[in-house]
């Protein structure tokens, strides 16, 4: 194996593992929150998440996808440090501005989640969106300087704060109020201390820095991206948002039961995202571009085989679920496609970045939010939270189809979409078998059995080597292991 598909694959891995014990995490917990919290609690606890979310993606201004690509070229006089730094502080003024705003409209705000207006839940909603802000600069620093344990570290502690504070709340009082207070003040010590270990990546000096050209630089690139952050958040979310005022806070809860589900291919999904934006700045120019149609094809497999095994053991799957949230079962696999569209996208459309036309991205998920919106607003009185899922699906595959034609034009990696036609195509056919067939058990299963085995010879290639790759690094993992076990012995008999 070349050393250098080694290092990717061992850093995608890495990278992946905040990812896996998240995924662990949610298996455990999962099982306990649907059975302690109804339908409609969990509803409102998502939706503070939700918007949660909103707020902070307003606040980035496009300064952390500035970060990731001027990380490795800082621009005109500045440093990493100073970099960061000024993205850091510019994000949280933006921050405490839309903070002080929002305080004229708290009780609209905190009824989309609450149903009724509570100060308390805004005060919530602002602190834990400004952690978020936090957070998200922390992890990129750790993420383009490639430790994966440090990463790992802190992502793990997050996901378990986030658990551990509202099941720990719910076995005493179930509700989401004292859930999400808990929360948030468990995840503003979680931010402060994380700060405090990352504090020499902050440059007290850094706007001596900043210059005009500097200025020029970062906004050029970072402008268009500006809504993109909220755009990004509608093609995500908007499906909950509609199903919260077309049908009700339940349906939401119902819903994010199945994208916990379905957000299982984050373990592939996640550490490849993380990993591969560094690695094409740093390789595009000088890699040899059949690799990184190696790695389209290999993900096309990897993320097809994920999500099909996932649908055909569905049954099994969804009753770690409380009874009253197995009813998104029936459109499961639709919620697939938008983690698996957007990690193929990145194989296909990394163009984009290399060429800089940022502008692309925020017009890609401009069109993606409207195909959702759209779609949501169609399909949702036809079929209920099942339309929600179909309108995401929609959107994603549209996102998809715009990102691969733009970023091939600037920069070729792909000799043929056939594995795009496979992972997209046989994604398609589970969904819709899973759906039209669901009072039929029988011939659902026979069906989803028979894509199954299709998608097993279409990817036998890719199969092949993925098992031959995973075989190696084990063998050579085991290798490791033993002889330092052998050195730590003979130093200790050498004592």
């Amino acid at each position: 194996m070349e050393q250098s598909k080694k290092k990717f694959l061992k850093n995608m891995v890495g990278f992946s593992l905040t990812t896996w014990i998240a995924f662990a995490v949610g298996l455990i917990a999962s099982p306990i929150a649907t059975r302690l919290f109804t339908t409609a609690e969990m509803g409102r606890l998502n939706l503070f998440f939700t918007y949660a979310s909103l707020f902070s993606a307003t606040c980035y201004l496009g300064l952390d996808q500035a970060f990731v690509r001027f990380y490795n070229e800082p621009p005109a006089r500045s440093t990493r440090d100073g970099l960061f730094t000024f993205c850091v502080v510019t994000s949280l003024a933006v921050g405490l501005l839309v903070t002080f705003t929002g305080l004229f409209f708290w009780g609209p705000i905190s009824a989309q989640v609450m149903e009724t207006p509570d100060f308390s839940v805004f005060a919530c909603l602002a602190v834990y969106s400004l952690c978020l802000i936090v957070f998200r600069y922390l992890s990129l620093s750790y993420r383009m300087a490639q430790d994966a344990r440090l990463y790992t570290v802190q992502g793990v502690v997050q996901i378990l704060i986030i658990k551990l504070g509202y099941l720990s709340i719910a076995f005493r009082s179930a509700q989401a109020r004292p859930a999400i207070w808990l929360v948030t003040a468990m995840l503003l010590v979680f931010v402060g201390v994380f700060a405090v270990l990352q504090r020499r990546r902050f440059t007290r000096g850094f706007a001596r820095q900043i210059n005009a050209p500097f200025v020029r630089e970062v906004s050029a690139y970072a402008a268009p991206l500006i809504p993109l952050a909220v755009m990004a958040w509608l093609n995500a979310s908007v499906s909950l948002v509609v199903l919260r005022n077309l049908m009700s806070v339940s349906a939401v809860g119902v819903y994010s039961s199945g994208l916990v589900l379905a957000g299982t291919v984050n373990v592939i999904q996640t550490g490849f995202n993380t990993y591969w934006a560094p690695y094409v700045y740093e390789n595009y120019q000088r890699d040899d571009k059949r690799r990184f149609f190696t790695v389209h094809r290999l993900m096309a497999a990897l993320l097809t085989g994920f999500g099909l095994t996932l649908t055909l053991l569905q049954a099994p799957v969804y009753l770690l679920l409380g009874p009253g949230f197995r009813g998104s079962a029936v459109y499961f696999p639709f919620l697939f496609f938008t983690p698996i569209c957007y990690c193929l996208s990145e194989t296909t459309g990394m163009g984009i970045g290399i060429a800089k036309k940022s502008y692309w991205n925020t017009l890609i998920f401009l069109i993606s939010a409207a195909v959702n919106i759209g779609l949501c607003f169609v399909l949702i009185p036809l079929f209920k939270d099942a339309g929600a899922a179909m309108a995401a699906a929609g959107a994603a595959l549209t996102a998809l189809a715009i990102r691969t034609a733009a970023g091939e034009k600037y920069y070729k990696a792909i000799d043929h979409y056939r594995y795009l036609y496979y992972a997209v195509g046989l994604m398609l056919a589970a969904s819709v078998a899973g759906y039209a067939l669901r009072d039929l058990p029988v011939f659902k299963y026979g069906a989803l059995a028979l894509i199954y085995a299709l998608a097993l010879y279409l990817f036998r290639a890719e199969i092949r080597i993925l098992f031959s790759t995973a075989r190696q690094i084990l063998r050579e993992g085991v290798g490791a292991l033993k002889r330092r076990a052998a050195s730590t012995q003979n130093k200790g008999d050498a004592t």
